[in-house]
């Protein structure tokens, strides 16, 4: 009997140490586990708290509106990659209580701790309003460019023009922006620079001469040209093709949709030999603008006339924006051969593009809708 009890103690003992062990091997992972998270989340708000680049030097322009709240502030910060992570930044700011940000224009750079940010928002010097603003829209002609940097600067539109066609200036282009090639000085080319200034908002001081601006449209697009090089170079085409054939779909499409899908008609009108056909071509060469063109606008010389000439025409025929030139890059692969654009109206005020792959059912859709252009044009002359 004793000797039974004896036994009993032992494995009660046994197993009492086994449980000390258990549990202690459990309070060991668990504290290992605490350690590393704990460690991981030291690290992430660490590294959510320190400059997002400590070695830029570019100044990134940041406009605080007027009554923005933190989340506002944060999410702005955030969409200029001034931040690291826009809620980490929000809670940092609640945490240490500051509120008192002024609304402006600030010079921010990402080699900035959020602290310097915060400081710079709430006694930071405010950028003054830009003298000049220009607005330039996607799918517009060199004409109206120079007609809306004229209005904006007070530059008289034909010295605009003397400048930005002068010969001396464009061969020293030539020589100093890659995108350009001496494809912009072919005998029937109307602009030169046409389609190369691009499509944005550019605020600028005065004493701002014209070639300076004009130079500070070009860089924006050979930032596009830059990063878009090795596409470029696989498409078989120069960049001044893909911006000739950007600018058609700029005036053909209202949607990225439409203009990947017409790129993509247009490149296998392109394979199979046939003419490109587009009616803006038609219009940039006889300098009218209207949607009806007659078979006497169809007849005319100009080089731009896709369909008296075979091929990519031989220059833009409006500014590009950065989704068309994408669009010609990488076009859909599409069925279609033949599409037709309906006028804006109520229920489509972007108007619809209607594809068809025989010539047969695009004539259909010709004779049925092509009256609505005639009552859209009447209808903007009332």
């Amino acid at each position: 009997m004793e000797n039974e009890w004896k036994k009993n103690a032992e494995k009660e003992q046994k197993r009492r140490r086994t449980s000390r062990r258990i549990t202690l091997i459990i309070l060991s992972v668990l504290f290992t586990i605490f350690l590393v998270a704990g460690a991981a989340i030291y690290i992430f708000l660490k590294s959510s708290l320190e400059p997002v680049n400590e070695a830029a030097t570019k100044s990134v322009k940041v406009e605080i509106p007027l009554g923005a709240g933190t989340s506002t502030i944060s999410s702005l910060l955030k969409e200029k990659d001034l931040i690291a992570n826009e809620t980490i930044f929000r809670y940092y700011v609640r945490y240490k209580n500051e509120s008192s940000f002024q609304a402006g224009t600030y010079t921010l750079t990402q080699a900035m701790t959020p602290d310097e940010i915060i400081n710079e928002l709430k006694t930071g010097t405010i950028m003054k309003a830009a003298d000049v603003k220009v607005t330039i829209p996607e799918g517009i002609t060199m004409d109206r460019q120079i007609a809306i940097i004229a209005k904006a600067t007070g530059f008289k539109a034909d010295s605009i023009q003397k400048s930005l066609t002068d010969e001396a200036y464009i061969k020293s282009l030539i020589e100093k922006y890659p995108m350009l090639t001496d494809e912009v000085t072919k005998e029937g080319v109307l602009y030169s620079l046409e389609g190369y200034l691009f499509p944005a908002t550019y605020e600028f001081d005065k004493g701002k001469s014209i070639n300076q601006i004009a130079e500070t449209m070009l860089d924006e697009m050979e930032k596009i040209y830059d990063a878009n090089a090795d596409a470029i170079k696989k498409s078989g085409m120069t960049f001044h093709e893909v911006l000739s054939l950007g600018s058609m779909v700029e005036r053909e499409a209202a949607t990225p949709d439409d203009r990947r899908e017409i790129a993509g008609v247009f490149t296998n009108r392109l394979n199979d030999g046939m003419k490109l056909q587009s009616d803006p071509t038609v219009w940039y060469g006889t300098g009218e603008n209207t949607a009806l063109t007659t078979l006497k606008d169809l007849e005319n010389n100009s080089k731009y006339n896709t369909y008296k000439y075979e091929g990519i025409p031989i220059g833009p025929i409006s500014t590009v924006s950065e989704d068309s030139i994408l669009a010609v890059l990488s076009p859909n692969q599409t069925k279609y051969v033949y599409f037709f654009a309906r006028p804006p109206s109520d229920k489509n005020p972007r108007g619809q593009i209607l594809y068809e792959e025989t010539y047969e059912e695009h004539q259909r859709n010709v004779v049925k809708y092509k009256p609505e252009w005639v009552e859209y044009e009447a209808s903007k002359e009332q």
